[in-house]
């Protein structure tokens, strides 16, 4: 009888000691490449636009301290709004699980490292703990951002409601990656995150409005962000358990779907590349990828041909009449929260608005879908014998209209949060669509901004220094959102005439009355925005030749 010969065996550790010296030495290739002063620069220029607008919005705001009723209002009312963040991250975590995130590892890791014989867990531990330690970081960021600027209203000093709400958005984060880890690993229905997590955000929502529901599910971790008021024990419950389901989602990583994986790091990828370039068309069609958010087959309900409904704006509505469900919901959810935003910087809270205006400009995107269709194939209106202008006007249309019903939501929000003030219905009916038209013009600058220019005039922006190219491209990404924000500010108008005993159905009047100019001013643009840019380059082509005739004349006279 023959004897097989023992094969010897690897010792287990060898792919994990393989595993960590490539890692290491994929950490130094990527130090030597890196451009240290680029990247010093981009640390500087993120942390003085950043920091700085904080601290800009800090200054120029001057809310008065509240009294003792107000803050007794505050301490009440604060964790219900808190919580419905909390809420938030735990449905969007619910979600993100269920469509394979939340993490997104490099596509040479999928396709060889995890398919090497080395345990699962042990590769993605790694990216997992970066993916923890990067949303908590920009979630204590955000938090310490808030809590300074709600610190000047508030008794106590500013340090501990800085420290309490950097707690506060640390927490958030952790939430939504420990939530979306487990959803991941355990594979769960998408409708069930559907019913469960959005069970959960209702009911903290419904709290939040004061319409008799007083306790939400996260009242109690939120209250965290009120301690410099008071410490109660009993929060850090709320607190422990967060960190549990981030632990157990950690501990879990192994069970991550190499499937899903390959498909999120391909599209995580591209999403980085249209990040860099300020590509927010792009941005919202891969985020859509990522969510397997596509049109309906079916349309919600079958159009009839209208005689009078052209083209364009018969394209448009049958375009809103394949919109999913979950948009639809999410659009909503935005001008919901959008309308909360406002009630609380009418109350006082000034810098809300930012909040709602940035809310208002994401719905504004997904309404004029229609014509970011246009723009994205730009050859089939350049084969019509129309003017460019005059279609992008045309699409202008059912978006006009389709905002209607959701300023009206946005409004019955706003009335049920101001039901006790007698005053509110009529200022709530006279804003309430100027303020929801004029914020989704940020969204339809920035459409129409991504258009191919037929003269050229972005190439000559490659010619620019350094410097002035920079400026330019933020300048042309920050002006959108700006305007959104800008388009909320009627809000403390109101205020302003409501605190000086002014009369203020007139000041809600001159504030509808400024968002409408400012509707007709961008609706203009877009018609002569080509013509505007040919006036232009005239004109700059007039000065440089003007420029080159006293050059050769001067030069005549030497």
């Amino acid at each position: 009888m023959s004897v097989e010969p023992i094969q010897p065996q690897a010792e287990p550790s060898l792919g994990l000691n393989a595993l960590q010296e490539m890692r290491i030495s994929r950490r130094k290739n990527r130090l030597l490449e890196m451009e240290w002063f680029d990247a010093l620069y981009r640390v500087y220029l993120t942390a003085f636009l950043g920091g700085g607008f904080v601290l800009f919005v800090s200054g120029l705001i001057k809310d008065a301290k509240l009294d003792s009723l107000g803050v007794a209002d505050f301490s009440a009312r604060t964790p219900q709004i808190l919580g419905v963040a909390f809420a938030a991250a735990f449905f969007l975590g619910l979600r993100t699980g269920a469509n394979g995130g939340p993490i997104a590892v490099e596509d040479a890791d999928v396709r060889h490292v995890l398919l090497a014989p080395i345990s699962r867990s042990v590769v993605l531990r790694h990216p997992v703990i970066q993916k923890v330690r990067s949303l908590t970081f920009v979630g204590v960021l955000a938090g310490a951002a808030a809590g300074q600027l709600i610190a000047r209203r508030l008794p106590g000093e500013p340090i501990h409601w800085v420290f309490y709400c950097a707690i506060i958005g640390g927490l958030i984060g952790a939430l939504f990656v420990g939530t979306a880890l487990i959803a991941h690993a355990i594979n769960m229905p998408f409708w069930a995150t559907t019913i469960f997590g959005g069970g959960v955000l209702i009911w903290q929502i419904w709290a939040a409005l004061g319409t008799g529901v007083r306790h939400g599910p996260a009242n109690a971790v939120a209250e965290i962000a009120i301690w410099p008021l008071g410490v109660d024990a009993v929060n850090l419950v709320g607190a422990l358990v967060i960190l549990v389901l981030l632990t157990v989602g950690v501990l879990l990583s192994g069970r991550l779907s190499i499937e899903a994986l390959a498909r999120r790091s391909n599209l995580v990828a591209q999403l980085k590349f249209a990040v860099t370039l300020q590509d927010i068309r792009t941005v919202v069609l891969l985020r859509r990828q990522l969510g397997q958010e596509s049109m309906r087959s079916v349309p919600w309900w079958k159009i009839a041909r209208v005689g009078r409904l052209g083209p364009v704006m018969r394209r448009g509505l049958h375009s809103y009449t394949r919109f999913p469900a979950r948009r639809i919901i999410r659009m909503v959810i935005l001008v919901a929260i959008a309308a909360i935003g406002l009630v609380y910087a009418y109350r006082g809270t000034a810098p809300a608005v930012v909040v709602s205006g940035l809310c208002l400009f994401i719905l504004g995107l997904e309404l004029v879908e229609p014509m970011s269709q246009e723009v994205d194939q730009p050859e089939r209106n350049e084969s019509f014998p129309v003017v460019r202008g005059q279609i992008m006007r045309m699409h202008l249309v059912m978006p006009a209209l389709m905002l209607i019903p959701f300023a009206i939501i946005g409004g019955v929000v706003a009335g049920i949060m101001q039901r006790n003030s007698p005053g509110a219905p009529a200022v709530i009916a006279i804003l309430s669509i100027p303020i929801v038209g004029a914020s989704a013009c940020g969204a339809v600058i920035n459409t129409v901004k991504g258009m191919p220019d037929p003269l050229g005039q972005s190439a000559e922006r490659l010619y620019m220094p350094p410097e002035v190219s920079g400026l330019t491209t933020v300048i042309r990404s920050a002006w959108p959102p700006t305007v959104s924000i800008l388009a909320c500010t009627p809000v403390l108008i109101v205020r302003s005439a409501e605190e000086n005993g002014m009369n203020v159905i007139g000041a809600a009047i001159r504030g509808a009355v400024a968002c409408s100019l400012a509707i007709v001013l961008i609706v203009g643009w877009v018609h002569q925005r080509d013509l505007i840019h040919k006036w232009w380059r005239d004109v700059m082509e007039g000065g440089r030749a003007a420029q080159a005739d006293r050059s050769r004349s001067e030069g005549g006279l030497l």
